[in-house]
């Protein structure tokens, strides 16, 4: 083991930074980009736990083609569902592979191949009981306890805004010793739509319904304050939200606070 090792991220070679962050954006999905210069030579694209580094080597990329990146993700039915209804180039198609994984390809605009891997089907994890002890708190989750479970949910801390003065509320989990094992931040627009961002819970308490508790209770602060209020999510775990009462709309999923609402929710 090295010490002090804390991440790692890929460094593809591409002709063109501005239309590879845009594919990676409008086909694949990634949800936060940037580019360094004028005209950009880097960028950087992320979503959840990966992030891939992006340089200008024209020179080189014209070599790549079919090198591989390898994505790990939580369902690879619903993104290949995605990616293929967002026109991405799917080289090879999904399936149960021997070593393990259920996994598909697609080739991004200068050749790389991008295999997105998850679990085989019928593999998923049981969910075990609510934690004896744990809190579930109404509160913006201080800078610190967003990073450290936000950075550790989704294996990435480097892009992480200071996000207490500009989250419209939250809520925290906090395990028996008092430690933030989750957070959610809760935004509001100036139209009065209400956002959820970052429901993210500690890998060792992950599998425990504390992201289901945490959204339920998110959700009740939000009907409390305005009742039939509009709230939007993104995220490729629909099948998980809509289990709470939000429906699927194109990128993103929608639910209607409404005064009824809450007695129809299944909490897992």
């Amino acid at each position: 083991m090295l010490n002090g090792v804390k991440s790692s991220s890929a460094v593809l070679a591409c002709s063109d930074i501005v239309a590879t962050l845009a594919f990676y954006q409008d086909v694949l999905g990634f949800e936060t980009v940037w580019a360094w210069g004028e005209p950009p030579t880097f960028g950087s694209a992320s979503s959840g736990g990966a992030t891939i580094l992006f340089n200008r080597q024209p020179e080189l990329a014209a070599k790549i083609q079919g090198h591989q990146h390898w994505i790990n993700v939580d369902d690879a039915d619903e993104l290949h569902e995605t990616h293929r209804a967002r026109g991405a180039k799917i080289v090879e198609e999904l399936g149960d592979r021997p070593w393990g994984f259920r996994e598909y390809v697609v080739e991004d605009l200068n050749g790389y191949h991008l295999r997105f891997a998850g679990p085989p089907l019928g593999t998923s994890r049981p969910s075990q009981p609510f934690p004896e002890g744990v809190r579930i708190e109404r509160r913006v989750p201080r800078d610190d306890e967003y990073r450290s479970v936000v950075g550790a949910a989704f294996g990435n801390k480097s892009f992480l805004p200071d996000q207490s003065s500009t989250t419209w509320g939250g809520i925290v989990a906090l395990s028996p010793d008092g430690e933030a094992i989750g957070t959610v931040r809760i935004m509001q627009d100036a139209l009065g739509w209400f956002s959820v961002w970052d429901v993210g819970v500690l890998p060792r308490w992950q599998g425990h319904r504390i992201g289901s508790k945490m959204m339920q209770e998110a959700l009740d602060l939000i009907h409390e304050s305005s009742p039939g209020a509009n709230v939007f999510l993104f995220t490729y775990q629909n099948g998980f939200y809509e289990k709470l009462g939000f429906s699927r709309e194109t990128s993103h999923m929608k639910r209607v606070c409404r005064a009824t609402s809450s007695s129809s929710v299944v909490v897992l």
